[in-house]
């Protein structure tokens, strides 16, 4: 009995089916999921139950779930991934439910885990400071190439008076130097 509350509780957050709202099994054709919420709507309509606040509860659930049941595709994510690849697919559509419980299974994720140590791209980005982890300050970088710069003896054919400065390389114009 445990397996089965297991079972329904992936596939609502409540933890009953879809189904087991409008009183089906899982594999119910649109006819029977059509008779199922006529048959539920009447007996909990708010018109026909003024002033239950319970039956105005039932009746929004008998709803969601016939607009989730009498959609094919809604239907099919739903009998596949539960009610958290409905709340997906509501918010990216059908190619974000597929992605996202591709990206989220385990064999995706030792895959993606294996080249990267496999490629040691772990290493690259923190040691060639393209993610920008250990990349030292943009002053303290301008700094130590104005000291390079200054500590370099003149090429021969340069001329000695003109020395580019910091400010040249970091994209500001002096006014002298138009």
């Amino acid at each position: 009995m445990a397996h089965l509350d297991e079972a329904a509780r992936q596939l609502s957050r409540s933890g009953t089916t879809l189904y087991a709202v409008l009183e089906l099994k899982k594999g119910a054709s649109p006819e029977d999921i059509k008779k199922a919420y006529r048959k539920l709507a009447l007996k909990y309509h708010p018109d026909k139950n003024p002033g239950d606040a319970q039956a105005a509860e039932i009746f929004k659930e008998i709803n969601t779930a016939h607009s989730i049941l009498s959609d094919p595709k809604k239907r099919k994510i739903y009998d596949r991934h539960g009610s958290l690849g409905i709340y997906i697919y509501d918010h990216f559509g059908e190619e974000g439910v597929t992605y996202y419980f591709t990206m989220n299974s385990c064999w995706f994720k030792t895959l993606v885990l294996l080249c990267a140590l496999l490629t040691c791209c772990c290493c690259c980005c923190c040691c060639c400071f393209c993610c920008g982890a250990l990349k030292p300050p943009p002053e303290e970088v301008a700094r130590r190439y104005q000291q390079d710069v200054q500590n370099q003896p003149p090429r021969a054919g340069a001329d000695p008076a003109r020395v580019p400065s910091a400010a040249q390389h970091t994209g500001h114009v002096e006014e002298g130097s138009k």
